[in-house]
């Protein structure tokens, strides 16, 4: 059985490559400032805690908050990691 560090990271690096390949042809943002948390970390996020049987965008906000701060330390306020999850839904 894999260790929950690796999986984090496998899941992360297999999201990356792929959002690479999808946003190569299109944009993710038509305008503004990049978030602080890549769409990758954010998209990684989600599927690991779904993973862990974490359903709600607050439970996500406070699980990575609580045990993995140190590996997303650009990761702030809930509100702006639930908008920009909700806004990558079309990549998840």
């Amino acid at each position: 059985m894999f260790s929950i560090e690796y999986f984090i990271i496998a899941v992360f690096c297999k999201i990356d490559e792929l959002l690479k390949e999808i946003t190569a042809t299109q944009r993710v943002r038509a305008k503004g400032f990049a978030p602080a948390l890549s769409d990758s970390e954010v998209i990684t996020m989600e599927i690991v805690a779904e993973y862990r049987g974490i359903a709600t965008d607050v439970g996500i906000w406070q699980y990575f908050r609580d045990h993995w701060q140190e590996w997303f330390p650009d990761l702030k306020s809930r509100t702006t990691f639930v908008r920009q999850a909700a806004n990558l839904w079309q990549y998840s």
